[in-house]
């Protein structure tokens, strides 16, 4: 399984992860699925009015009926998933693994990610990972974007993330003093 995320949806699911950062956010991913069973994440939406925990979120259900509702009548793009934080705070380090209850919403035909976010120790430029995820580091925080999904056995599965935005990000300019990307970062974009 993939999932591609637009620029929008990158900025947005960091903005979200910042806002509140040491509480979790929460929010819905727009977009649609593609003929190859590909997630595309056009939009991530914050939930404003959840309620904010250092190591949980809870959704306001009224609005997310609303929501739910609303989305529904605009095509083409639909509801494909949902997206949280996990924060490090005190001397805990976040990871982006879903929790017990995180599991127990999972439904198929549906993409969740979590994003790990910690106080950055080390400039890191955004990369794809081993694992699938996509991390990197923006400002001062450390950022681990991972994408869940149940399998046909409704087992938990990691999909891969591409997000050609932000690979191109942390892109530096040329030593010849042009702005444009070098070869090799092109290439990781594409």
């Amino acid at each position: 399984m993939e999932v591609y995320l637009s620029e929008d949806a990158f900025w947005g699911l960091l903005i979200s992860a910042i806002e509140v950062y040491k509480k979790e956010c929460y929010g819905y991913l727009i977009g649609y699925r593609d003929e190859n069973n590909v997630f595309i994440v056009e939009h991530a939406l914050s939930h404003q009015s959840a309620q904010r925990y250092n190591t949980g979120v809870i959704e306001n259900k009224r609005a997310i009926r609303r929501m739910k509702k609303f989305l529904s009548n605009i095509p083409p793009l639909t509801l494909i998933g949902d997206f949280h934080s996990h924060a490090g705070w005190g001397d805990l380090k976040a990871v982006p693994t879903p929790s017990n209850q995180d599991v127990l919403v999972m439904e198929p035909k549906t993409v969740y990610i979590i994003i790990e976010v910690n106080d950055k120790r080390k400039s890191v430029p955004w990369n794809y990972n081993d694992d699938g995820a996509l991390s990197g580091t923006t400002d001062d925080y450390y950022f681990k974007i991972v994408a869940y999904y149940l399998n046909l056995q409704s087992k938990v599965k990691r999909a891969n993330i591409f997000c050609p935005y932000a690979i191109g990000f942390d892109a530096k300019p040329r030593r010849n003093g042009d702005s444009r990307l070098s070869v090799k970062a092109m290439g990781k974009a594409l």
